[in-house]
């Protein structure tokens, strides 16, 4: 069971990436465009999974419910 089971959406991004110049700070920025319930963890999977970019966390925006529903996190790796 996800949160996609409790929320409709259409869904809007919120992602997290680490600061370019701060260590141990970070940046956000909304995504533009709608997510459809459905394909919110494909699409959410393939901006973590980009090795072109450095998104460690998608947050997901219910418009429906004006609320964060859930998210998805990158797997720490250790450097």
């Amino acid at each position: 069971m996800t949160f996609l089971d409790n929320h409709r959406g259409p869904f809007l991004f919120c992602v997290t990436r680490p600061h370019k110049t701060k260590n141990a700070h970070y940046t956000t920025e909304w995504l533009k465009g709608s997510v459809d319930r459905h394909d919110v963890e494909d699409e959410a999977r393939a901006l973590l999974n980009d090795p072109r970019d450095t998104i460690i966390s998608v947050h997901a925006w219910s418009e429906r419910e004006q609320q964060f529903a859930g998210g998805y996190t990158r797997a720490v790796t250790s450097r």
